[in-house]
């Protein structure tokens, strides 16, 4: 059986966050993010059908979606040209030379896009996984709780803007 579903567990995950005034319980089991862009927690929620469940979730911030998009094609770009890379904790120097030009190049250009998003797995282990990616500056207590709310509440909306943070964009610069 899915724990998350547990009635003990929903109260347990329910105790702890009236305790800590909060409607969530931020998940110590993660490394904290002191640049706050992302956070794991847990809050109970309601599924599909109705029922209550805890959601195991996490919140992080678009610039981060942009900044792992633009280092991954960036390092798709770079197998192209080193098949035999594997990842970064090995790489030659001549690797992490290509890959910085490869980051770069696609920020220059303006190349990715994000959009805000959220994405469930109810075959998670524990409750319904949750990923969110909102158009925050930071994630803190307050993001959250806001989250959670417009999420069980059913007024989140997502913005559907694809959005860039590469240097030229942020400097206003059209090439």
């Amino acid at each position: 059986m899915n724990k998350g579903y547990d009635p003990q567990e929903i109260a347990r995950i329910k105790a702890a966050a009236a305790q800590a005034g909060q409607s969530f319980v931020l998940n110590d089991t993660q490394e904290a993010d002191e640049e706050q862009q992302g956070a794991y927690f847990y809050f109970v929620g309601k599924d599909g059908d109705g029922k209550e469940v805890v959601y195991d979730s996490f919140l992080y911030t678009l610039r981060s979606e942009y900044e792992m998009a633009v280092y991954d094609l960036a390092e798709q770009r770079l197998k192209e040209k080193f098949p035999n890379f594997s990842d970064v904790e090995t790489a030659s120097e001549d690797e992490l030379d290509y890959l910085d030009l490869l980051v770069d190049e696609i920020e220059s250009e303006d190349e990715v896009a994000v959009v805000e998003n959220v994405q469930l797995d109810e075959t998670a282990e524990y409750g319904i996984g949750l990923d969110a990616c909102l158009n925050l500056m930071r994630v803190g207590n307050e993001e959250i709780a806001k989250f959670v709310a417009d999420f069980n509440n059913d007024t989140l909306q997502l913005d559907d803007t694809e959005y860039s943070f590469s240097y030229a964009a942020d400097n206003g610069s059209d090439d």
